[in-house]
């Protein structure tokens, strides 16, 4: 494929993701700032993927903010959900968002750490199976495993367009969630 085409590509799978992200904004009512936090992440990259790919036809360059938002949706939008999964007990909620706000600043700061990214998005993986495990949130099981695509499969591939389809997906299961829970009889 051309150039063009992986643009193309590219801009259509970000648009997929500001569509599944914006019904997740949609359908969130709380009133915690960390609420929103996946979601809203999710959306602005979804925005700025789809004008950073396109930027040829609108004769500018979105790629630094591309690069933020694409820091941003790598390391702070699943510390934001488990934050907001735990926001009855404050400690471990804090933990979690402070996890993301490192490598995060460090990524800004041009001292971005793979590794410790990376150690800070399985940690919050398995604290997502454990909150599922613990609360009986199939979605959560949905959620990590979508976590694992995107942040540790879909970057290997060699297609732009994988890691916007992953993060998509994870934001699908993600605001299933939070949604009623029957226990069985």
């Amino acid at each position: 494929m051309g150039i063009n085409e992986d643009n193309l590509h590219a801009s259509l799978a970000h648009l997929v993701l500001c569509c599944v992200a914006g019904r997740g904004i949609s359908r969130m009512h709380g009133k915690s700032f960390t609420d929103p936090g996946m979601h809203a992440n999710f959306f602005i990259h979804g925005v700025l993927g789809f004008l950073h790919f396109q930027s040829g036809m609108f004769n500018n360059d979105f790629r630094a903010a591309y690069v933020i938002s694409y820091k941003a949706s790598r390391y702070l939008a699943l510390p934001c959900l488990m934050a907001d999964l735990y926001r009855s007990n404050q400690a471990l909620s804090a933990i979690h968002l402070v996890s993301g706000i490192v490598p995060f600043a460090l990524a800004l700061a041009g001292e971005d750490n793979i590794s410790l990214g990376n150690l800070v998005i399985a940690c919050n993986i398995i604290s997502l199976c454990y909150y599922s495990l613990e609360n009986n949130r199939e979605w959560g099981w949905y959620t990590a495993g979508a976590g694992v695509f995107a942040y540790f499969i879909a970057p290997q591939k060699s297609s732009i367009m994988m890691y916007p389809l992953g993060l998509a997906l994870m934001e699908y299961c993600a605001y299933r969630v939070f949604g009623i829970v029957f226990e069985s009889l």
